[in-house]
């Protein structure tokens, strides 16, 4: 056999470092690209805050201009500008019986008379039922 000079021998240690090099290389472009990808989604979300934002200052201006269409003095002006509408000028009070009054009336007419509440027929409980306060 031939003999091998010692620096003309492979050893296991430039492979080994070449081997460490090689994986050290993809761990920093790994690490570059995920920092690539973390300034993109951080990109992204300042755009959708701005957005979230854009659309809550218009929000806040709708819901100000709606107040101010249910105020009643523009109420009261558009009623009388675009709709003709004039202050009434005889206003008349009509007054009813109350309802008390009127429940004592019919509960103290003859059970013949048109006023009053008369018991439903066997037929007609039969086939509705009766009410009932805890129904």
């Amino acid at each position: 056999m031939k003999k091998i000079k010692r620096y003309e021998k492979r050893s296991r240690q430039s492979a080994l470092c070449v081997l460490f090099l090689f994986g050290m290389l993809i761990s920093a472009l790994s690490l570059g690209g995920i920092r690539l990808y973390a300034l993109y989604i951080e990109h992204r979300l300042a755009d959708c805050s701005k957005k979230i934002e854009a659309v809550g200052d218009k929000y806040a201006m709708l819901e100000e201009y709606y107040a101010s269409l249910l105020s009643p003095s523009r109420i009261y002006g558009y009623a009388k500008s675009e709709l003709n509408m004039v202050t009434a000028s005889e206003v008349e009070t009509i007054k009813l019986m109350s309802e008390s009054y009127i429940g004592r009336e019919i509960a103290d007419s003859p059970p013949g008379s048109s006023g009053a509440v008369q018991r439903p027929g066997e037929l007609s409980r039969t086939l509705v039922g009766t009410a009932n306060a805890k129904d």
